[in-house]
């Protein structure tokens, strides 16, 4: 039998927004901040990251995951969502008191399926208390995931009915990071994904597919993105880039 792989996983630079659960063993996070490790609330509140987060399972590891559309937890929330960026925040203090109970049934709980419902009725509670008003902004931001999509910044504020200066302003506080950045980590999230495609293919074809300027601008990228040369990608356990990705 093939052996288990190692419990931790570097999680790359992405553009998520998610509401983890962890009902089982902890979670250890490992950052520029805390590089001795700092273990995850049993609820944690996520955003976009714009360098690498290391993570480091238990034994006994089980997620839930909740992905929002890139604006969705500030209409949830309506917090300025730059505190989340590289940060896993404790839910509980943004969340109702309930999360604490949902937290149990979690534990308690025998089924995936259970455990969904537990979730989902949840949610829709939150819901229900009130959400922020959705605005063009946020068809926008869903648009910007396409990293083919050839529009200028002033063009998309523009599609959002603000001034380049509004709609970058209001975009950080709803996304969390700047358009520009939002749009970097796109391009680079797809050239992941086409390697794990396709192993075979070269950076540098990989670079332009991605229209780079060239390999040595994609190479820049993966410094800050991934700390680590693009070279050992398929030799390391990463996440933050796949159509459902762990981290």
């Amino acid at each position: 039998m093939d052996p288990l792989p190692q419990p931790f996983i570097t999680c790359l630079a992405n553009t998520e927004q998610n509401l983890y659960f962890y009902p089982r063993d902890n979670v250890q996070v490992f950052d520029h901040v805390n590089p001795e490790g700092l273990t995850a609330p049993r609820a944690s509140i996520t955003g976009p990251k714009n360098r690498p987060i290391g993570l480091k399972f238990g034994k006994e590891y089980l997620l839930i995951k909740v992905a929002f559309l890139p604006t969705g937890l500030y209409r949830l929330l309506k917090i300025p969502m730059k505190k989340t960026v590289n940060a896993g925040l404790n839910a509980v203090e943004f969340l109702s008191d309930e999360i604490e109970l949902v937290n149990t049934k979690l534990i308690q709980s025998s089924s995936y399926d259970e455990m969904i419902e537990i979730v989902s009725g949840f949610l829709d509670k939150q819901i229900n208390y009130g959400i922020a008003k959705e605005e063009p902004i946020d068809h926008v931001a869903i648009k910007m995931l396409d990293p083919f999509t050839k529009n200028s910044l002033p063009e998309w504020a523009s599609l959002a009915c603000l001034s380049l200066r509004q709609f970058e302003r209001s975009f950080t506080t709803r996304v969390g990071i700047s358009p520009k950045m939002y749009i970097r980590i796109v391009r680079f999230e797809q050239a992941m994904k086409i390697k794990k495609k396709s192993p075979e293919k070269s950076w540098s074809d990989i670079a332009f597919d991605c229209e780079y300027s060239d390999s040595s601008h994609l190479l820049r990228e993966f410094k800050q993105f991934a700390e680590f040369a693009p070279g050992t990608l398929l030799q390391k356990q990463t996440s933050g880039f796949g159509a459902f990705p762990t981290g």
